[in-house]
């Protein structure tokens, strides 16, 4: 019988917390196209553990940035829902995402973003529980066409 992901509270012990790790940004169209930093992550759970932030800090060309994700499940409908923004890659919209959670408790949530004047592009986020003490977010660009490109990597271990 195939188990299904049930709800958030899951998730808790592999993720709560302070995290400290290091983040790749890749740029392929430049030359470098990899830019690393330091990066901090901190997951807490809000509205009475229905929901689970994510809130990230990284750096571009030694200017600070800084994200969140907002992440619901609904159990019912095996969905996950997710609210994105982040200081350097959308700018001031916020970014509507939807995706799934599978039973090892993998994220993976995608939304899509205007490019003009051309059409839509997509992005997907997934974040994955290595252990209890290291995690993984990465972030892929998707083209019109659904080729996804690597954008961003960041890999994590459990903060003291």
């Amino acid at each position: 019988m195939r188990r299904t992901f049930m709800n958030l509270s899951e998730l808790q012990n592999n993720l709560l917390g302070n995290w400290v790790g290091s983040n790749l940004l890749r740029l392929s169209w430049l030359t470098p196209s990899d830019y690393h930093s330091p990066s901090l992550l901190s997951v807490k759970h809000v509205a009475k553990g229905k929901f689970l932030t994510f809130t990230y800090t990284w750096s571009h060309e030694d200017v600070s940035q800084e994200g969140v994700i907002l992440l619901g499940y609904d159990a019912k409908q095996e969905l996950a829902t997710a609210a994105w923004v982040d200081s350097w890659h959308m700018s001031s919209k916020i970014m509507a995402c939807e995706g799934a959670i599978d039973p090892q408790g993998a994220i993976s949530i995608r939304g899509s973003y205007e490019a003009l004047p051309g059409p839509d592009w997509g992005w997907r986020i997934a974040i994955t529980p290595k252990s209890g003490k290291e995690l993984q977010l990465v972030m892929y660009n998707i083209s019109p066409e659904g080729v996804e490109d690597l954008a961003v990597q960041a890999d994590y271990k459990r903060g003291k």
